[in-house]
């Protein structure tokens, strides 16, 4: 009776989610060609076992091993990366006493945790599940003419969940990278990645996302303001005479 109530939970859970999230109308078109990849939550508080809202920690070094691998997969191919991290409102009392106070903003345990390579491109944080909820992503990823975002992230039956399902409605094609979640549970990331699939995201292997991945057709705007700077590539360097 026990599991049967934990399924119905999770179940209602994540239905919750979807609606949360809003999946009415039609989807908008994709606004280009680009591939980015997004990388959500990677912070001290849900990746280190002291944090104060830790996902399940055998989870934690696969995460990190197919993110480092799919950033450097995307260095070499010149396609653009980011991080979207919590920041919690020190006023949120009810939100925050339901995560534990995690993520507070300025804290040690909001910071992007260095166990995984976070600093491959610019942060946007977010005060709500959903990425799209701050305002400045989905301009800058019309800027760099992002159309496809692969995606990885801590506690994907939260935030990923949320993120995945408004890029959907948005008209960006979508791809999870099954080895780069992580959740509270083994239980809540596999049926977060159903959800997704369901839900119309491709779910792949970050081997699978590494082997595949192509450089992007253009450049989107470069400067400091874009964060989009490391996409220029390197000047050649000069043979020794």
């Amino acid at each position: 009776m026990a599991r049967v109530g934990s399924r119905l939970t999770l179940s209602v859970a994540i239905a919750a989610i979807f609606m949360v999230c809003g999946c009415e109308g039609q989807p908008a078109k994709a606004r280009g060609g680009n591939t980015a990849l997004m990388l959500i939550g990677y912070q001290g508080d849900y990746l280190a076992a002291n944090g104060r809202l830790p996902v399940a920690q055998d989870q934690v070094a696969p995460m990190i091993e197919a993110t480092d691998a799919m950033v450097d997969a995307a260095r070499k191919n010149a396609v653009g990366v980011f991080y979207v991290s919590d920041e919690a409102s020190p006023f949120a009392l009810v939100s925050n006493h339901y995560r534990n106070q995690a993520t507070p903003r300025l804290w040690a345990g909001s910071q992007l945790d260095e166990s995984a390579n976070v600093f491959a491109g610019p942060n946007f944080a977010k005060h709500h599940r959903d990425a799209f909820s701050n305002s400045a992503l989905e301009p800058w990823l019309n800027e760099q003419n992002v159309g496809r975002l692969i995606v990885g992230g801590a506690y994907v039956e939260r935030s990923v969940l949320a993120s995945v399902t408004t890029a959907l409605r948005l008209g960006y094609k979508v791809t999870v990278v099954s080895d780069a979640v992580a959740g509270a549970s083994d239980e809540w990331r596999d049926h977060a990645l159903k959800s997704l699939k369901d839900a119309g995201a491709e779910i792949e292997t970050s081997q699978q996302v590494a082997s595949e991945l192509k450089p992007n057709a253009t450049l989107g705007l470069i400067g400091p303001l874009t964060g989009a700077w490391w996409l220029v590539p390197s000047p050649p360097k000069e043979e020794p005479k």
